[in-house]
């Protein structure tokens, strides 16, 4: 039975689709066909880029189309209705053009008006029913925000200040912004003057996987009016195509070489400079050090072009016997990170003197983002000079000590400079008082507060003040106890002035090889 109902349902499905067979072939032979909609669709392309279509030819385009090359996909799919079309078409892009073709289908006849001008293209169709569509759009609304979404997409690319394009797998460009077609029209190179596609600006390149950081590529382009301009180039896809990217960055150029030529300049200037120069960077490892840093360290400079840090620099120098004597590691350890503190807070300078006998000043100077740099100064020939000095100063003094006269120095600026034990006698003064702070008038005032009323104070003070010639002349001035002391005023070399206080019984007999010694002393204190 079951085999019975099982041969039945055969031959009705037999009988069925033999039935629909000759259904179609008795509709073919008496020529019934589906009737032509008069209805156009309207499509307006610029540079490839669809930029305007009618109602209906939106809702012709599905959501699969509108992530694809649009002009490539009607043009491919119309030229298998209109065979002559893409030959055609390549002519009215080089020179601008009108033409309709007709072609009769199953459906009527379907008309393909078509306009091109320059990098616009219009294209008027007729007789076909949606001829993009694989999957049409079912919803209007959607559609419309697409094409929304499409209009702001296209107008953010053609109002960006970089190049911006699209190549096939050849190298071909598919697509190009306002910017490339601007470069492209000034470009000194050949078929710039093409209206499509425009010419390829930039060759090779690495190519970015979406996803990736991006690889850039410097390049220059020739343009018409003689300048040379330098983009970088990035390049995103894969071997089937690539959408492009290229900013001008001239003034980066420029910039990286007027950097490049200011620390060529530093260089120069620090290679002649006769103080070491050290300087590190944030992670405290050496980024720069002139040729007088290897003299005065004794480092050598394959291992300073290694970077050494702060801390290694420091250690090679105390093994080099570059630094003070210090007692254990752990406190040389710690100087090094007061060290590092006090240079960053700008406050660091201190005067080495080292075990071989030299002396250095070291100064630290904090430097932008984070670095610090070391100026090493060589100052052993300037601490011996001054200990020399120091040690003839002294000297003098001793000896004004040992002279019976008071004396008393004063500068060109009129402060006192110096004096000797038979002057804070006198005039019973504290040696240890600070004599840079008092000057002529303090002096007088002294003088005067210590004797008889005298017109000579007064003569006194213009004396020392007075520029240019000056004459040796001295007076007798009585003090508060009685005593009378000759005061003499005598001109120095370089402005200075010797007054010299000597009591009155030794005017008889004056000693004068101690008054030629203390003139002598005096010149060579002031």
């Amino acid at each position: 039975m079951a085999e019975l109902l099982f041969e039945l349902s055969l031959t009705l499905v037999l009988g069925a689709i033999l039935g629909a067979m000759a259904l179609y072939a008795f509709n073919k032979a008496n020529g019934t066909r589906r009737p032509a909609s008069p209805r156009q669709m309207e499509f307006t392309f610029k540079n490839r880029e669809l930029v305007g279509a009618c109602h209906r030819a939106r809702r012709s385009l599905s959501l699969e189309d509108l992530d694809q090359d649009i002009y490539s996909e009607l043009i491919d799919r119309l030229s298998v209705v209109f065979p002559t079309l893409e030959q055609r078409l390549d002519d009215s892009l080089r020179h601008d053009a009108t033409f309709t073709l007709s072609e009769a289908t199953q459906n009527g006849p379907a008309v393909l008006h078509v306009e091109a001008h320059g990098s616009c293209l219009k294209l008027q169709l007729s007789g076909i029913e949606a001829p993009l569509s694989r999957k049409t759009l079912m919803d209007t609304e959607q559609a419309t925000a697409m094409s929304a979404e499409l209009a702001v997409l296209r107008a953010t690319a053609e109002a960006a200040p970089y190049l911006s394009w699209r190549e096939t797998s050849d190298g071909t460009v598919s697509w190009a912004n306002n910017a490339y077609t601007k470069a492209a029209e000034t470009a000194d190179i050949p078929d710039a003057a093409t209206s499509w596609p425009p010419p390829r600006l930039f060759h090779g390149g690495p190519i970015t996987v979406n996803g990736d950081p991006a690889q850039l590529k410097r390049t220059t382009l020739a343009m018409t009016s003689g300048e040379q301009r330098t983009y970088e180039v990035a390049r995103f896809g894969d071997d089937s195509g690539t959408i492009n990217f290229a900013s001008d960055v001239g003034t980066t150029v420029k910039a990286e070489e007027s950097l490049r030529s200011f620390v060529q300049t530093l260089t120069q200037t620090f290679a002649a400079l006769p103080i070491g120069l050290a300087i590190f960077d944030h992670t405290r490892s050496l980024v720069m050090f002139n040729p007088a840093l290897m003299e005065l360290t004794n480092l050598e400079a394959s291992w300073l072009t290694a970077r050494p840090t702060l801390y290694d620099f420091i250690n090679q120098m105390r093994e080099k016997r570059m630094l003070p004597e210090r007692r254990n590691f752990a406190d040389w350890r710690k100087k090094i990170t007061e060290l590092e503190e006090s240079v960053a807070e700008g406050t660091y300078c201190e005067t080495w003197a080292l075990p071989s006998g030299q002396t250095y000043r070291i100064t630290g100077r904090p430097h932008p983002e984070g670095a610090i740099a070391f100026l090493l100064e060589d100052i052993t020939a300037e601490m011996s000079l001054t200990r020399k000095f120091r040690r003839e100063l002294s000297m003098n003094q001793t000896l004004l000590d040992h002279l019976p006269e008071a004396l008393a120095v004063f500068g060109d600026d009129g402060m006192i400079s110096m004096t000797n034990a038979a002057y804070h006698e006198l005039w019973e003064t504290d040696p240890e008082d600070t004599l840079s702070q008092l000057n002529i008038t303090d002096a007088t005032r002294l003088w005067q507060a210590n004797s008889n009323p005298s017109p000579m104070w007064g003569d006194a003070r213009d004396f020392v003040g007075q520029r240019g010639e000056r004459s040796e002349w001295s007076d007798t001035a009585t003090l508060s106890n009685g005593k009378l002391v000759t005061c003499s005023f005598e001109p120095l070399a370089g402005g200075a002035t010797l007054v010299s206080f000597s009591p009155t019984h030794q005017m008889n007999t004056p000693p004068a090889q101690s008054s030629t010694q203390a003139k002598q002393l005096a010149s060579v204190s002031s």
